[in-house]
């Protein structure tokens, strides 16, 4: 029997039901968070379904007042959950965009996320005249959030009358909201907006500011339309080297990504104005910062203007092997390669640095069959064995060799035919063997009928006019070669 009445087995009783009560309030608390959660998705997933077809036709351009008034009566929360997957999931049109953007102005919803922009929360006046507020959450977190999503709208829409809003929310506190107000910026693209982030550049590089990070404004800024790069003028004349490392850096970028999406873009002195044309061709061309003048090269490909031509001829025999390098990867993009810039390319053949070579040869390649040529060329001519055994791996990791070989077997003569021979002769059998076996037998038998004669002519020339060893050393290398091919 248990004694009720001694004071140790009370206690016992007393904690053993109050435990049993706590566990039965958490799975309650624990069954009703569940059933509020299942009831929000069914509220979120009736808005859906009803309102869905409404804003299919708003986006397919078609005019439905009815459903518009349907849109108006529902409180902002509600409308937001309606609109909120078009912003999130689905990537739109810019037709649609523009659909989008008459109907969210029209509601309302345009001026209460500029209000959340500017304050953080919903403006109770906003809020009234368009609308019932009933169901934004207050707290922190759930203010936070809408003002992000709020930012992150404006945004996808490119309102861009909202950029000094999303310039002010660049300065807060928070870093996530700092990195979305860059990238709804550069979303939108409003060339009034640009000079805001060059001043903030100009902080953050000279260390006056820590926010916003450096890698989020630099994306930022180079997604604008490369109209805005005379803005950039005041930057690449800054005392301060990054300040003016960052400028041309993001000059460089726009560029490129413009040169990127169209093949024959040349820049003009009316694109960047004569004063920025003119500052990069002899100011930044001879900065005494080696990565500024590496930029500087990669800008100036594009240029077209007379002077070019020699500022590059510079930076190729630049005495900091990195400016040399990013020159003449540089060149593979620009329309200044002409016969004399091939040979300057061809002369970084002979550069100290083995990255600069190499990237030398895959410039020659990419300059089509004259550059090429002047690679065969310097590889038959060459008598630096290890710059032409780079030659050999850049042409086969370029996918030539194969291309070589059929031309060979076809009958083609010219240097090609000789690097070839020079190949399957000397610098590369095994690479040469390697392709030939993947070729059809045809082709195969075609190389041997036309190579035989010229190894065998070869042979006989060398026995007679070079030391013995050379001539053992060609003759096994032959030997070695022929049964590799029949393999």
């Amino acid at each position: 029997m248990v004694n009720i009445a001694d004071p140790t087995t009370h206690w016992v009783l007393m904690m053993l039901i109050s435990v049993v009560m706590g566990t039965f309030l958490l799975i309650a608390a624990a069954l009703l968070r569940r059933w509020q959660q299942i009831r929000y998705s069914r509220y979120i997933h009736n808005l859906h379904c009803r309102y869905r077809p409404v804003l299919a036709k708003v986006l397919a351009g078609e005019r439905s007042p009815s459903g518009i008034e349907a849109l108006r009566e529902l409180p902002f929360a509600d409308l937001e959950i309606v609109v909120d997957p078009l912003f999130s999931k689905r990537k739109l049109t810019e037709r649609q965009l523009v659909f989008l953007l008459a109907l969210c102005s029209e509601l309302g919803l345009i001026q209460l996320w500029q209000s959340r922009s500017a304050q953080g929360r919903p403006d109770a006046s906003s809020l009234s005249s368009a609308g019932s507020s009933k169901g934004f959450p207050d707290s922190p977190a759930a203010r936070y959030l809408l003002r992000a999503k709020s930012i992150r709208n404006l945004g996808k829409l490119r309102h861009r009358e909202s950029w000094p809003l999303l310039a002010r929310a660049v300065d807060d506190r928070h870093p996530d909201i700092q990195l979305l107000a860059l990238r709804s910026l550069a979303s939108m693209g409003a060339p009034e907006s640009f000079p805001a982030l060059r001043d903030r550049l100009h902080a953050v590089a000279q260390g006056k500011s820590a926010f916003p990070p450096l890698p989020g404004l630099l994306a930022a800024m180079v997604s604008f339309d490369l109209s805005c790069a005379p803005a950039l003028l005041p930057s690449l004349r800054h005392p301060n080297r990054q300040v003016r490392l960052h400028a041309i850096e993001i000059l460089q970028m726009m560029a490129s990504r413009k040169a990127a999406r169209q093949p024959n873009f040349t820049l003009t002195a009316e694109a960047l104005t004569p004063p920025l044309v003119e500052l990069l061709l002899t100011e930044l061309a001879v900065d005494a910062s080696a990565e500024i003048r590496a930029s500087a090269a990669e800008t100036t490909v594009f240029l077209m203007d007379p002077r070019a031509a020699s500022v590059l001829y510079k930076l190729l025999h630049d005495r900091q092997w990195l400016v040399r390098l990013r020159t003449v990867r540089a060149l593979a993009r620009s329309h200044l390669t002409t016969a004399p810039l091939h040979l300057e390319v061809r002369e970084c053949l002979r550069d100290p640095h083995a990255q600069v070579r190499e990237t030398a040869m895959h410039t020659l390649i990419a300059l089509g069959r004259n550059g090429k040529r002047q690679l065969y060329e310097h590889f038959l001519t060459s008598q630096d064995e290890a710059t032409c055994k780079q030659i050999v791996e850049v042409i086969e990791r370029a996918g030539l060799m194969t291309a070589l070989v059929e031309e060979y077997s076809a009958g083609n003569k010219g240097v090609d035919a000789l690097v070839v021979e020079h190949m399957a002769s000397e610098s590369a059998p095994l690479g040469l063997s390697g392709i030939l076996r993947t070729l059809n037998p045809e082709t195969r038998k075609k190389f041997l009928e036309r190579f035989l004669p010229f190894a065998e002519a070869r042979m006989r020339f060398l026995k007679e006019t070079q030391p013995e060893g050379i001539y053992n050393l060609y003759l096994q290398q032959t030997l070695e070669f022929l049964p590799q091919l029949a393999a």
